[in-house]
């Protein structure tokens, strides 16, 4: 009488187990060294707009979708109704934010793929398009730049900073600006970004001083051309193509460069106090790229 209910009791478990075995792939673990993370760059921007706006815009439906994996607030903005900054992530790090567009650095194109952005509540902005404006002296009259404040400065190091705990692989030479990996079409986060500030907190590329001064005297008996320059630029990761001429394309890149890293004149020509900086940038972050450019003299 008890051995109907045993035998379908078993068949159950048999009918489990043969279930059970059909999900489990055979597979063995064998750990390659062989990678690096999704994430390598990451890439500062300001808003031009007000934060409710920014918020709107970074996480609603718009005609053309863009997002950001944070958001840091401006103290005082009207539509920020917190009593203190606090940083709204957006899009998990591990994911893909719209935020780089067209873009270029080093070699590397389609920087989202490979990028966490940040955007900054500033509403510094252009009142035409950078292509419009391009270099002419119309730039300085209709592109305005309003200063970052101190707490968002501040709450910004603590983000970056935990970020590069996680991501070990974002170098000081990938941590750039909007304008940086698209100079013909961006000017983001602009030559009032205290990128100075970032380095002295461990944070990003930087220059050293004394070696500037030392190459700026050196570079005073030579003529570098600016083909020569130019090929440094894109030595350093400007996408700038060498014409020996300084067209368009050269003067967005140059002027890239000096609003991050020498934000007092940031003309878009090419001079001594710029090739310096940007030599000592490559013997400090570049130097196989350095050295591959077989005409670049002793100094």
């Amino acid at each position: 009488m008890n051995a109907m209910p045993l035998f379908r009791s078993a068949m159950t478990l048999l009918m489990i187990g043969a279930m059970t075995g059909c999900q489990q792939l055979p597979m063995v673990q064998s750990p390659s060294g062989n990678f690096n993370a999704r994430v390598n760059h990451l890439i500062i921007h300001f808003t031009s707009e007000n934060f409710g706006e920014s918020l709107r815009i970074l996480t609603g439906s718009v005609d053309r979708p863009v997002s950001a994996h944070y958001l840091l607030p401006e103290p005082g903005d009207p539509t920020y109704d917190q009593s203190s900054l606090v940083i709204y992530e957006l899009v998990p790090t591990e994911l893909r934010a719209w935020h780089a567009g067209v873009s270029y650095w080093a070699g590397k194109t389609g920087l989202n793929d490979q990028s966490i952005g940040i955007e900054i509540v500033n509403e510094s902005r252009c009142l035409e398009s950078i292509k419009a404006l391009a270099n002419s002296p119309a730039f300085e009259d209709r592109c305005v730049f309003k200063p970052f404040s101190d707490e968002q400065i501040e709450l910004l190091i603590r983000l970056l900073q935990s970020i590069l705990e996680k991501y070990p692989d974002i170098r000081p030479h990938t941590i750039v600006g909007h304008s940086d990996i698209a100079p013909d079409r961006k000017i983001d986060p602009g030559p009032l970004f205290p990128w100075r500030q970032l380095y002295k907190a461990g944070i990003g590329a930087w220059y050293d001083d004394q070696r500037v001064e030392t190459i700026t005297k050196a570079l005073g008996t030579l003529e570098p051309s600016i083909d020569l320059q130019q090929r440094l630029l894109g030595a350093y990761g400007y996408k700038i193509e060498a014409t020996g001429i300084e067209d368009t394309q050269s003067q967005l890149a140059v002027r890239a460069f000096q609003m991050h890293f020498r934000p007092s004149d940031y003309s878009g020509f090419f001079d001594t106090g710029t090739l310096a900086r940007l030599i000592s940038l490559l013997e400090r972050y570049r130097p196989a790229a350095l050295a591959e450019i077989e005409d670049f003299p002793t100094l």
